[in-house]
This record gives structure tokens, C-alpha cells and sequence, in this order.
């Protein structure tokens, strides 16, 4: 029996859902749209859960997701920071359109180099007239307020990130809290951050750095192990609402 969500779907997407739910139970690893269809099954049990116990366990923003390795993005390999900027940017303004590409080449000049705080600050203003308000030393608390309405662009040792497709790279590097979860553990219930990562490729079309979670614990350990490239404490980039 379907649960009320699904009631508002098309055949084609609970189909889609059943499909999914179905491989996860049954099939291993080995597709190209495997992290997708896992994704599917994770947010299906979530909103059973949520309709079961009429309590909400999921708040994701509308972000759009783009990976640092998709076709106007290839031009540069250390360009996840213009990438969040491009996210987050979209998301404020859907009528603006600027490449992966075109800001970095705006910050560096054409140079393939990691990029700076204030360089994310400026170019989001500058494309996507948005400011963005640094924070460093920010609470779990204050990311959980601010995702409340509006993502944030965060820097974390990627080397503590778990689940990074990029094995090689653990430095510091830019992604996007988009929301957060809740889910049940062995009895006990567990916060998550969701995150948009650019640095995941493959089929980009297929969105598979989108929505990855990240416990409480997990998040907080790679938000705050940035000292270890020389980078601020769980510092955050914050849009600010007009």
C-alpha cells in the first residue's frame, strides 16, 4: 500500500521508487546509477517514516547541484569553491546564469589555483548580487538556523569526509549544507547534514554528489579538523536575506 506521499506521484515515478527500493534490497554495487538509486530508497524510507509518525525527519532546500567536473567546468581542476558559488548563487537568483568556469577564471585569471574566502565573497556578489557572510568557529546550532531558509557554502578537511569519491585529495575543500535529517539508529535517533559536493564525476548527469549525508559527528569532526590545512575552524559562508 502506498504511503500518503506517493499519493501525489505519477505511476512512472512510484514505479521508480518500487525499482529502486527493490535493487538496494537485492542488487550490490556495480551500476552507473547505483548512488542514485540508493538515494531514492534513503528518501522513500525517510518520508514512510514521516508519514507513519506525523513528524517531520527531512528539511532539504531546492538547491541545484553542479559538479566541478561537468563539461563548463573543465577547464580548471581546483574549482570547487566556484562551484558552490554557483549553486548557492542559482539558488538565489534562477534567472542568472554563470559557469563554473567563468568564475573562476573572474577570481584567478585564468590560473588553476585553490581559491580564497573573500575571492567566494566577491564573486558572488558580483554574478549573483548576493552576499555572503563569513562566520568562523560556527555551532552545529547556528548551521541547523541557518538551513532553516537558505544553503551554506562550508570548508572541511575533505580527508575526513568518509564517503568522498576523490580518495586522492584531502585537503581543504568547499561543499554545500542544503538541509537536514533525522534518522534512526540502532535504537537511537541520529541528526544529518545533507551536502551538495562538487568534487564527484562519472555521469554528472546524474547529479550523484547531490544530497550525500553526513551525521552530526561525522560533519562536525570534518567541519573542524580544517586546522590541518592551515584553514578556519568550521567556517561558513551565509547568504543574507534582503
Amino acid at each position: 500500500m502506498a504511503e500518503d506521499w506517493q499519493l501525489g506521484l505519477a505511476e512512472q515515478e512510484r514505479q521508480e521508487v518500487a525499482f529502486a527500493q527493490t535493487y538496494v534490497r537485492d542488487f550490490g554495487h556495480g551500476t552507473a546509477g547505483h548512488n542514485r538509486l540508493v538515494l531514492i530508497d534513503r528518501l522513500a524510507a525517510m518520508l514512510d517514516a514521516a508519514s507513519s509518525s506525523g513528524s517531520p525527519v527531512r528539511h532539504v532546500l531546492d538547491v541545484p547541484y553542479h559538479s566541478q567536473h561537468e563539461v563548463d567546468a573543465r577547464w580548471f581542476r581546483r574549482d570547487c569553491g566556484p562551484a558552490c558559488v554557483e549553486m548557492v548563487g542559482e539558488w538565489h537568483r534562477r534567472d542568472l546564469d554563470a559557469s563554473t568556469n567563468e568564475i573562476m577564471r573572474s577570481i584567478t585569471g585564468g590560473q588553476d589555483r585553490g581559491t580564497y574566502i573573500r575571492e567566494l565573497q566577491d564573486a558572488a556578489r558580483d554574478f549573483y548580487h548576493l552576499e555572503l557572510d563569513r562566520h568562523d568557529g560556527a555551532s552545529w546550532d547556528q548551521l541547523a538556523a541557518w538551513l532553516l531558509n537558505r544553503p551554506v557554502i562550508v570548508l572541511v578537511h575533505y580527508g575526513s569526509f568518509a564517503m568522498r569519491m576523490d580518495r586522492g585529495y584531502t585537503a581543504g575543500h568547499f561543499m554545500v549544507a542544503v538541509g537536514l535529517d533525522r534518522v534512526d539508529y540502532q535504537g537511537e535517533s541520529v541528526r544529518r547534514v545533507v551536502l551538495h559536493d562538487p568534487d564527484w564525476w562519472g555521469d554528472v548527469t546524474m547529479a550523484q554528489g547531490a544530497f550525500l549525508p553526513a551525521t552530526q559527528d561525522h560533519f562536525m569532526g570534518m567541519w573542524e579538523d580544517c586546522y590541518k590545512d592551515g584553514n578556519p575552524r568550521r567556517m561558513a559562508l551565509v547568504p543574507v536575506l534582503g
